[in-house]
């Protein structure tokens, strides 16, 4: 399993009692702004908006699944961070 270290990442959506989806955002060289999705697995409590440094371990899969728009089977890769540990982050503003 790899270990990663996310240095902002906020979050986006909780998942009760299980932890949260969060976004790391990045500029492209072409100067557009990305976000990369990550499902935190964690019990610690936390906010909509709340920016923090997470560590933990990855973990990558593949899922399927119907377009609703365009009725097509598509795929898509989830990336998990699981056994979290949550640290204040140096770019959150305080």
């Amino acid at each position: 399993m790899a270990k990663v270290i996310i240095e902002a990442a906020k979050v986006e959506r909780l998942i009760p009692g299980y932890g949260f989806a969060a976004t790391e955002s990045h500029t492209t060289k072409d100067g557009e702004v990305r976000k990369t999705w990550f499902t935190v697995w964690t019990k610690n409590s936390v906010s909509v908006g709340d920016i923090m440094a997470v560590e933990g371990e990855l973990s990558v899969k593949v899922s399927e699944y119907t377009d609703k728009i365009t009725n097509q089977l598509t795929s898509r890769a989830e990336a998990n961070i699981n056994n979290a540990k949550l640290m204040q982050s140096n770019d959150a503003p305080f």
